[in-house]
């Protein structure tokens, strides 16, 4: 009997990949038996970004980089036409760059809020749109779009709340956009982490060390999660098991949402 055939090595689009959780997304997907093919974008110059991806090129992983502002639609139409060219398509597209504005609502200014809402949410419609468009234009067989949410789309938290409208809003995207790409075999679904151990919150703790205590002790599990272990879950839901969702959350967050009980 001959083997299996190698399965083709997924072509997979992260926006934010220089940050820590995005550069964890680009190694996970590429820790496979048959790695990815990785197109990337962030707002870091080319020179810095390949320098930070150059474990990646030794190990012969296909990296495509584009320095591109998500909120710019000229350049995101642009970043995903070179990349669906480059890589052959787009399998996997995953809008992750994200920003936090703090602040009482009622202090924060108007141009706080726009930022980002046109950063966390705009970014990933035009993201998403973009994918899809090109999803359909190579007629992907299952394309899959993920948004990166987090916990606060459903639990309200103080001095950020534009950050939480902006993914309560990016909820809802999600399932509009499930309802109508489903019929083109194209899922979306989020990802909701709670406390992750890196990006905004890693920021975060690095100058206000005082708090991780108060964050371990409103999580059920007492720790908080990794950006490894974080994109290794993103990873197993990308894969075929999972292809019968769509419009769904994947909730990381320790079960802090169900035991929220102070707020640190």
């Amino acid at each position: 009997m001959s083997d299996s055939p190698t399965p083709r090595p997924r072509r997979v689009l992260i926006t934010g990949a220089c940050g820590d959780i995005g550069s964890a997304l680009a190694n996970a997907f590429a820790e496979t038996s048959s790695p990815a093919k990785l197109a990337l974008c962030d707002l870091v110059p080319p020179p810095d970004a390949e320098a930070k991806f150059e474990p990646l090129h030794q190990r012969g992983v296909t990296v495509f980089y584009r320095q591109a502002d998500v909120t710019d639609p000229a350049a995101v139409a642009r970043f995903l036409d070179e990349s669906a060219d480059a890589l052959g398509g787009i399998d996997v597209c995953i809008g992750n760059a994200g920003i936090v504005e703090r602040g009482q609502l009622i202090d924060l200014s108007a141009d706080a809020w726009r930022r980002t809402l046109d950063v966390n949410l705009t970014g990933c419609f035009l993201i998403a749109q973009a994918a899809a468009r090109a999803m359909k234009r190579t007629n992907t067989r299952d394309g899959h779009i993920l948004l990166m949410s987090s916990w606060v789309q459903d639990v309200p938290r103080e001095n950020i709340g534009a950050y939480c409208a902006s993914k309560s809003g990016l909820k809802m995207l999600a399932k509009c956009l499930a309802l109508e790409l489903g019929r083109d075999n194209i899922r979306v679904n989020l990802i909701a982490p709670g406390f992750v151990d890196a990006g905004l919150t890693g920021q975060n703790l690095k100058q206000n060390p005082h708090r991780r205590g108060e964050m371990e002790s409103s999580i059920p599990l007492g720790r908080l999660i990794s950006a490894d272990e974080l994109a290794r879950a993103v990873r197993h839901f990308c894969d075929e098991d999972a292809a019968y969702v769509t419009g769904a959350t994947l909730l990381l967050d320790g079960g802090a949402s169900v035991f929220h009980r102070k707020q640190p």
